[in-house]
């Protein structure tokens, strides 16, 4: 409990009237009777009931949405009260409106809600709320920690499937960016036979069946099901860096999770593997329901400042996954990734390799930033300097693998479904 501005107030004022000779009777009079309603309000503070207080907020976030939490408040006193309240919200989760100061009658529910946006994915408790309570007259402040519990995880951003299956309802996903590759190659399993069209390919006839039909049937066929996609996620160092409020890292998972939903979706099996930092093995999963499980598995990786080694990266990864799959590389290049083009060519002697690199805003940032003194000078050749060797690591990764992607991390997780697409339609893999 704690005394308010308006006790302070009445105390300076008392004082104030001993200063005057011919006050100081009245001022006598008025502090006895300012001290009898000081302890008397401290005595009702005191024992007033005590409110109660409920949260409700969902058990699963998304990284960088936003949330509601709700907390009603009931008054159990037998009159009216003024409560300032403040929810001990993680800092990490960016709450937004407390503390907040509000009147309740009796008997009745105070019902606040305040919004969050977490900026970390992992696990949050919240345990108390906090409640300064205001005493009848106003001369004390009591203070109350109130045990709330509650628990929840901030999972990678999977907002994007949704506007995914949105889109994909009204068939628009070229509004995602994602576009819808040509078939090529025999890389198709035999989906039925169908009357022929006009645009039939002639080689997918079915002779046989036409003869008994006497009239031209064509062969008709679908993606190959039942593939293997391996992420082999960079957690190192390199990782942590930031794209505006969004670290790479976050970036990356955000792709991953749109790209696992589709490949999952097109009956395709996923597994991660993740090096650097943290090193975890997320064996493989094969449907569409799996795709919470995956969530569960990696809401809570982080990056550190661990240099990652890529060749003990694809040497774990060969190890681990005999049969030919697609292995998607997700990490940022760096113009001293020397070693990257041998992972990349270990890789590719089993497997079909896709490497997915984030490439800096602040790089195109500081190649057309103006030059207004020597200072920026120097900027823009260092800049210039690091994305030629930049390029030239890029150029020796293109020669050792099946497909590269350089993408800016806004544009990353369509660009990467993208590649996923053409090697699958292409018959790569």
């Amino acid at each position: 409990m704690k005394p308010t501005k308006n006790l302070a107030l009445a105390i300076l004022l008392l004082a104030g009237l001993f200063f005057f000779e011919e006050l100081r009777t009245i001022a006598i009079v008025l502090s006895v009777v300012v001290a009898g309603m000081t302890v008397f309000d401290a005595v009702a503070v005191f024992t007033q009931s005590i409110p109660t207080v409920k949260r409700r907020i969902s058990s699963s976030l998304a990284f960088g949405q936003e949330s509601t939490v709700h907390l009603e408040i009931n008054n159990e006193c037998k009159h009216k009260i003024r409560l300032t309240v403040n929810d001990r919200c993680p800092l990490e989760l960016n709450p937004t409106g407390m503390p907040l100061t509000e009147s309740v009658q009796t008997d009745n529910a105070l019902v606040i809600d305040y919004t969050i946006r977490p900026a970390l994915r992992g696990d949050f408790d919240f345990h108390y709320v906090d409640i300064a309570v205001d005493s009848r007259i106003g001369f004390w402040q009591r203070v109350l920690h109130i045990g709330c519990e509650d628990h929840v995880r901030v999972y990678p951003d999977f907002s994007q499937i949704t506007t995914y299956l949105k889109l994909l309802m009204v068939h628009q996903t070229i509004q995602l960016g994602i576009k819808k590759q040509i078939r090529r190659g025999e890389g198709l399993e035999f989906l039925q036979l169908r009357e022929y069209r006009q645009a039939d390919p002639l080689n997918r006839i079915d002779w046989k069946a036409t003869s008994k039909r006497r009239s031209l049937i064509s062969r008709e066929f679908q993606d190959e099901r039942s593939q293997q996609i391996l992420f082999l996620v960079d957690t190192g160092r390199r990782m942590h860096s930031h794209d505006s409020e969004v670290s790479l890292f976050d970036r990356t998972l955000d792709a991953m999770t749109l790209l696992s939903f589709i490949a999952l979706r097109q009956g395709d099996r996923v597994a991660v593997l993740c090096f650097g930092n943290e090193q975890r093995w997320i064996p493989s999963l094969s449907s569409l329901s799996s795709i919470s499980e995956l969530l569960h598995h990696t809401y809570d990786l982080h990056t550190g400042t661990v240099a990652s080694d890529y060749i003990a990266a694809a040497e774990a990864t060969l190890v681990r996954q005999r049969k030919r799959s697609l292995v998607v590389l997700l990490t940022s290049l760096r113009d001293d990734d020397q070693e990257l083009p041998s992972a990349l060519r270990l890789l590719a002697t089993r497997h079909s390799v896709l490497l997915a690199s984030l490439r800096e805003n602040v790089l195109e940032e500081s190649l057309n930033m103006d030059v207004q003194d020597i200072d920026d000078a120097l900027a823009v050749l260092g800049a210039a300097k690091y994305v030629e060797e930049r390029s030239n690591v890029l150029g020796n990764c293109k020669n050792s693998c099946h497909m590269v992607v350089d993408s800016r991390p806004q544009d990353f997780p369509v660009r990467i479904v993208n590649a996923y697409w053409q090697m699958k339609r292409s018959g790569q893999f």
